[in-house]
């Protein structure tokens, strides 16, 4: 995958996060359908519960591990430790919509440097920029197939954009 390739994957899938953020209903902004607990099993490791997150702290999550891409491109190294410092803002709509442009700015920015042969330490193993590329673009993908069963569950539609793309 090129740069510029990556960099139109990265804003369409920006545009799709902040398109579903969008149409959440504030009634359902801190659903969860499987809360924790529900599964009977116990949690993993580093985890605080057995079920899926509501949906407003899966987005800060989003956010947040884009900050980790995002400085694993300037860095050459994936630094889970830090996750929690890309964003630490309120859970509201508004302030998580706005961390997620700041980060895909900020990915912006950063790739207008990044040299295609750049080799990514990603938890001692050593990425190339595709499969770097593809893990930010699945990790975002697989948060997207699991909104789409928080909206089913939920009650509620997923945006035109999901609508159109995918006919969720």
């Amino acid at each position: 995958m090129t740069i510029e390739d990556f960099a139109a994957h990265t804003r369409v899938l920006t545009l799709l996060t902040a398109d579903f953020a969008r149409a959440v209903p504030d009634d359902r902004w801190d659903f969860t359908p499987s809360p924790a607990g529900s599964s009977g099993r116990p949690p993993a490791p580093g985890r605080l519960g057995d079920g899926f997150a509501p949906f407003s702290k899966q987005l800060r999550h989003v956010v947040c591990v884009r900050g980790v891409y995002a400085d694993a491109l300037a860095n050459g190294k994936v630094d889970w430790s830090r996750k929690n410092e890309h964003y630490g803002g309120p859970l509201s709509r508004a302030a998580l919509l706005e961390g997620l442009d700041e980060q895909q700015q900020r990915l912006g920015a950063l790739l207008g440097d990044v040299d295609p042969a750049i080799s990514i330490d990603w938890d001692g193993f050593p990425y190339t920029f595709d499969l770097f590329a593809g893990e930010f673009v699945q990790h975002e993908a697989i948060h997207h197939g699991q909104w789409s069963v928080y909206a089913a569950l939920g009650g509620f539609d997923t945006p035109p954009s999901w609508q159109d793309s995918w006919g969720l």
